[in-house]
């Protein structure tokens, strides 16, 4: 009887591992309390007058609708991923309509194979413009074969403004997470 006493709690302390393990955000530094580790960054900077979370959050500005500004984080996935959760709190402050539709404060990812060999197109998780309070922003997604990391971008595409970034996150998810979102 001791024996499968201990059985059923191993099997059980090896389910709440795995739900664990499914929801840490493989994100570095997604609350930006560490300025910007983790980040490639082209022109953001950190902020401690405007946060959703934390002491600090990401801003991009840009005042040439010629340029794009902004940062990105590439994350590698655990292997055998098949669902993700990603998401963002934004903020946008006087953001301009661009001359394309997808113009904006931008929030959106690319897939990656193991030799960091871009897969596909760009998929577009937020597009803000003109003035906003922070909102998430989140997307469900099932990882095609042969993809191995995420490219998280936040920009400034083609716009004037300012858009504020917190609380980003990317999390494996299960396929019951997953059907939530649909």
């Amino acid at each position: 009887m001791k024996v499968i006493k201990y059985i059923v709690v191993g099997m059980m302390m090896l389910a709440a591992s795995t739900h664990a393990f499914a929801q840490k955000n493989l994100v570095v530094n997604g609350g930006f309390e560490n300025e910007l580790d983790g980040w490639v960054d082209y022109s953001a900077k950190v902020t401690p007058y405007m946060y959703s979370s934390g002491k600090m959050s990401s801003a991009i500005f840009s005042s040439d609708s010629s340029k794009w500004t902004g940062m990105h984080q590439v994350v590698s996935l655990p292997k055998n991923t098949q669902y993700i959760l990603m998401s963002a709190k934004i903020k946008a402050d006087a953001v301009s309509t661009g001359t394309k539709s997808w113009n904006g404060a931008l929030f959106l990812f690319e897939t990656l194979n193991k030799q960091d060999a871009k897969i596909g197109e760009g998929i577009n998780i937020a597009s803000v413009t003109g003035d906003q309070d922070w909102k998430l922003y989140e997307k469900a997604y099932i990882i095609p074969p042969g993809v191995t990391q995420i490219k998280l971008l936040f920009a400034m595409g083609y716009v004037t403004g300012t858009m504020f970034i917190d609380e980003v996150s990317l999390k494996v998810i299960t396929q019951s997470e997953f059907e939530k979102y649909l």
